[in-house]
């Protein structure tokens, strides 16, 4: 994947830091719109398990509070992967954050299915606000975001938006925070509820059923742009793993929680050793090549002991999402993998 953007470099080290392991993109994403000829989406909100009176809805985000008045019929899903938590409830948006380009139908492949005959129109930053007012929505969410205040304001004048949790950081939303918050908006709270409880237990089953992952470290890298960088207990990727019982390495406890993502130098990747060493790649790369353009990682004590795993694209992309629908299909994929390099 390439990160988008602007002027040949990051928009921001926030971005960096979601867009860092959208794993696999082979070109930009586009700066306004993304592909709008599929049919136009439309939402099934307020119909199946939306409980009487459960309108208006007011939440709080990191601007204030928003209203819902009625059950929305019309959702545009902004959020880098809120759509998800629709999909996972049944409600199909129309429009979402497309992540990568590889992602032909807006969505990821353990999402696809969910969409059934539809293709929801695709958006990317800095968000193209014709394409918004063409599309009538009624709700807005922008939940797992940059958190940017125009933005926020300039989308408050087509519909209520619902932006960032108050006290979190951009793109750092966890995923079952944001599937309460979306499924509060949307008058679906207690089957928000139920999904996370699902997904919870999936994770405490993979555990239970894996007791050799108990107390063995892990780090998580992202290789990209040359570089290597590590992500912290506070990223979402790492909570992911860590609660199939690994445990976060002495270097990445040592990073807090104040940032999730961190550049790490040629001079410490042996700091950043764990019993499995996880290998994201900026560009979807196979594991051969991944290590022939970073030789500081073929050099890791991880690596040359066959602990580390080299996840292909979907499953860094699922790993990255980290939602109520991506969850299961990464686990599905990396818990095997993990137990052959603890081997």
């Amino acid at each position: 994947m390439h990160i988008p953007v602007t002027g040949g470099r990051p928009r921001s080290r926030r971005d960096i830091l979601f867009f860092g392991a959208a794993l696999g993109s082979t070109a930009l994403l586009s700066a306004c719109g993304g592909d709008t000829t599929g049919p136009t989406a439309t939402s099934t909100a307020g119909t199946a398990g939306t409980a009487a009176g459960a309108f208006p809805v007011t939440i709080r985000d990191t601007f204030g509070t928003v209203t819902i008045p009625k059950a929305p019929s019309r959702i545009l899903s902004l959020g880098r992967t809120d759509h998800d938590v629709l999909l996972a409830l049944g409600i199909v948006p129309i429009g979402v954050f497309q992540f990568t380009e590889e992602m032909k139908r807006g969505v990821g492949v353990w999402a696809e299915s969910k969409l059934g005959t539809v293709t929801p129109e695709f958006f990317s930053p800095p968000f193209d606000y014709e394409q918004v007012g063409r599309l009538h929505p009624d709700l807005i969410l922008d939940v797992q975001s940059r958190g940017d205040k125009d933005e926020y304001k300039s989308l408050t004048a087509f519909a209520p938006t619902v932006g960032l949790p108050p006290d979190r950081d951009p793109n750092s939303v966890p995923w079952q925070q944001s599937t309460d918050v979306i499924s509060t908006a949307v008058g679906r709270e207690t089957d928000g509820a139920a999904l996370v409880s699902r997904t919870e237990a999936l994770l405490k089953k993979a555990a239970a059923d894996n007791p050799t992952f108990a107390g063995r470290t892990v780090t998580i890298l992202l290789a990209w742009e040359g570089e290597v960088a590590v992500y912290s207990s506070a990223d979402t990727r790492t909570q992911v793993v860590t609660a199939l019982g690994l445990t976060p390495s002495k270097y990445v406890t040592s990073l807090g929680t104040e940032e999730a993502f961190v550049s790490l130098s040629a001079e410490r990747m042996a700091d950043a050793d764990a019993d499995v060493v996880i290998v994201l790649s900026q560009q979807g790369l196979p594991k051969e090549k991944t290590l022939a353009e970073y030789p500081q990682i073929a050099r890791m004590a991880a690596v040359t002991e066959n602990r580390a795993v080299f996840p292909d694209n979907n499953t860094g992309l699922a790993l990255s999402f980290a939602s109520v629908l991506s969850i299961p299909y990464a686990i599905k994929a990396l818990v095997p993998q993990i137990g052959d390099a603890l081997r």
